[in-house]
């Protein structure tokens, strides 16, 4: 099997092998006919020349004497031409240069010697290449051999740099063929290096790198999701598993109070179940709401009043801050759902004499609706994990801090089932804002 580089290098060759040949050939062809045309051009001026110099002799005494045969001579020496001079009856006169050829062929190429209008004789010219290469196909042939010589040369070259640049240009592919068959083994802390330039390539790698991160995050979420439900599970199993054994062995006895800390426990496992199932649903997009008008402001002010005491217990200011007729098209007892779980997490992470807000703004066809307090925050690590199932920032398991870690991810599920957004934004030591975006009822926007 052929590698990707390989396959890259081969397309790159032979384009470049194409069009070097093509380009080749043409400059051929072209230098070919061009040289046709001068050489032509070049015997044209030859004839012109002698017909020149014929008239001219022939015009000064009536006749071609030796003067003018010794310059014909001198021309076909020097010009390499066979010159054959006839008169007016087409009868050979003389003949100058190699007279290896026929005579009878030259008969058919006579040009008359035109003096005002008459002919006064014919000339026959041939040009002699028996000797030795004339310089112009010299010149011709070395064109030619250079030209052959650079598209070896090229050819070379070219071939080198599709190498160079088919192996370059796919190494970030080979390198994540390899990190995607790490990733099949389970290694995921794999990770391809970037490339240089910000192409395709570059987004592809940084894609692939991402994915990598995200997969490697899930797996950790799910083996934590693993423990903490064994962990969430066990406990309250414990208890009643202690419980049930002492008064099996005699050692408590079914007193209401015994019994009643037991049902505690079952309560407790039937709290995280029921939990588990609203999640479940919640992540489906199968989680039950009835969508009815329902006025906002009264939702919030009803959760607010009852939890308004566990707050001045706590020593904490609860402000409500509701805007004018907010109506939306919801579920009453899910978003007071909402409403309370938000306000149960602040007043966990609040301090004595800190203070949470809960505020309802109409904001053209939708409504914002924000949870703000002063209190401990989220930290940066933990922030973008908060909706995760069973996540806690605070490892120690202390319920005083924390409940089963499903309660944002169920709210998630509620606020998104109504169609609305929810984001959480905070800092370490300065407070955490919830906020929670719900679309209008058109009937009352």
């Amino acid at each position: 099997m052929k590698s990707i580089w390989m396959k890259l290098a081969l397309a790159f060759m032979a384009v470049s092998a194409s069009g070097i040949l093509i380009s080749t050939i043409l400059s051929i062809k072209e230098m070919d006919l061009h040289f046709f045309y001068y050489i032509s051009d070049v015997h044209r001026k030859h004839q012109v020349d002698l017909l020149a110099m014929l008239r001219e002799e022939y015009q000064q005494g009536h006749e071609w004497n030796e003067r003018t045969f010794l310059k014909l001579d001198t021309a076909s020496q020097l010009l390499k031409l066979k010159i054959t001079v006839y008169d007016q009856e087409k009868q050979l006169i003389r003949t100058f240069g190699n007279t290896t050829t026929a005579h009878t062929k030259l008969q058919d190429d006579m040009i008359p010697v035109l003096v005002r209008g008459t002919p006064i004789g014919y000339l026959g010219i041939e040009h002699d290449n028996t000797d030795s290469i004339s310089l112009e196909e010299h010149f011709q042939t070395a064109h030619t051999n250079a030209l052959q010589w650079t598209m070896l040369a090229l050819l070379v070259i070219v071939c080198t740099i599709s190498i160079f640049i088919a192996k370059w240009m796919s190494r970030p592919i080979v390198n994540m063929s390899r990190a995607a068959l790490a990733v099949t083994k389970g290694d995921l802390s794999v990770r391809v290096p970037l490339p240089k330039g910000k192409d395709e390539l570059y987004d592809l790698v940084q894609t692939f790198n991402n994915l990598v991160h995200n997969l490697q995050k899930q797996e950790e979420l799910r083996k934590r999701l693993t423990s903490d439900i064994a962990h969430e599970l066990r406990t309250p199993l414990n208890t009643l598993l202690a419980q049930t054994e002492g008064m099996i062995d005699g050692i408590w006895k079914a007193t209401p109070e015994h019994l009643e800390a037991a049902r505690s426990e079952v309560v407790r496992l039937i709290r995280i179940v029921s939990d588990l199932d609203q999640v479940i649903q919640a992540e489906a997009g199968a989680l039950s709401i009835s969508l009815d008008v329902i006025n906002l402001n009264q939702v919030v002010e009803n959760i607010a009043d009852s939890m308004n005491p566990s707050f001045q217990q706590k020593g904490i200011r609860l402000t409500v801050r509701l805007d004018n007729d907010v109506w939306i098209l919801g579920d009453k007892q899910r978003l007071a759902q909402v409403f309370s779980n938000l306000l149960t997490n602040a007043l966990k992470h609040t301090p004595e004499s800190g203070e949470v807000i809960i505020s309802v703004v109409k904001k053209e066809r939708k409504v914002e609706v924000k949870v703000i307090d002063n209190g401990a925050g989220i930290s940066p690590e933990d922030l973008p994990y908060v909706f995760e199932r069973f996540y806690r920032g605070d490892r120690s398991r202390n319920r005083e801090k924390g409940g089963t870690g499903l309660g944002l991810t169920i709210v998630k599920g509620i606020v998104e089932a109504h169609q609305g957004e929810i984001s959480i934004e905070s800092e370490v030591g300065k407070g955490t804002t919830v906020t929670i975006t719900l679309p209008q009822s058109e009937s009352f926007s």
